[in-house]
């Protein structure tokens, strides 16, 4: 018995001559190497993580920025309850949707009004709205870029 509690004591205290490594020094039980090692991995990891944070939030910031974006032009569909649907027209819906409802009202009053002689004056409604379309552009963008 005294052998074993020996050889434990040697273990203890640091007694490196036997097969085994010591498990605390007893000169000076705080391993400072290994402690430095452990602050700085940690001091590392916490940085990694903070900057993984930050890019992260950056990426969604700028992906929400996009979505909102693309909600307010094409439209977007919400769900309610996971199972229907509401759709929000955007911009590109609401000003079509506008011309066509204006060009089917017309069209629908002509072929009522003329008959067989509708299709030409719908020729000539699509024909007066492209020239006014092309004489606004025309104006815009002279405006827009230092015209008179």
């Amino acid at each position: 018995m005294s052998s074993s509690g020996d050889g434990l004591t040697r273990f203890i205290n640091g007694d490196t001559s036997g097969d085994g490594i010591p498990i605390v020094n007893v000169a000076n039980p705080v391993n400072w190497g290994k402690l430095g090692k452990t602050i700085t991995t940690s001091i590392i990891a916490t940085v990694v993580v903070g900057v993984t944070n930050v890019v992260a939030a950056i990426t969604e910031q700028w992906v929400a920025i996009l979505g909102g974006f693309e909600a307010f032009i094409e439209g977007s569909r919400e769900t309610h309850t996971g199972v229907s649907y509401e759709y929000t027209p955007g911009l590109i819906d609401v000003t079509l949707g506008a011309a066509v409802s204006g060009y089917s009202e017309a069209f629908s009053y002509s072929s009522a009004q003329f008959g067989v002689l509708a299709l030409p004056i719908n020729f000539g409604i699509v024909l007066a709205s492209v020239y006014v379309l092309s004489v606004g552009l025309q104006a815009a963008a002279s405006r827009l870029f230092g015209g008179g």
